[in-house]
C-alpha cells in the first residue's frame, strides 16, 4: 500500500548499512510530508511498519481506522 508522508508518525531511520535506526530529524520530516512511500508490517502487536522510499523508517500510521 502507498501512503503520503503526513499520514505517518516517524519513529527512526532505518541505516543504510542496515547497522540499526537513529532519530529522524524534524526538518527531514517536514521535506517529507508530499512523498509517496510503500508500507510493509513490522510489528502487529506494536501496529508499526516500515516505509520504503529513497530511504527506509520505522513508522505508525496517524489514522490506523483508515486504512482496516
Amino acid at each position: 500500500m502507498k501512503v503520503k508522508g503526513k499520514e505517518l508518525i516517524f519513529i527512526s531511520w532505518v541505516k543504510r548499512d542496515e547497522s540499526g535506526v537513529q532519530k529522524v530529524s524534524d526538518e527531514l520530516i517536514e521535506t517529507m510530508q508530499e512523498d509517496n512511500f510503500n508500507i510493509h508490517s513490522l510489528s502487529i502487536s506494536e501496529n508499526t511498519l516500515i516505509a520504503c522510499g529513497f530511504n527506509s523508517f520505522v513508522v505508525k500510521l496517524k489514522n490506523v481506522k483508515d486504512y482496516i
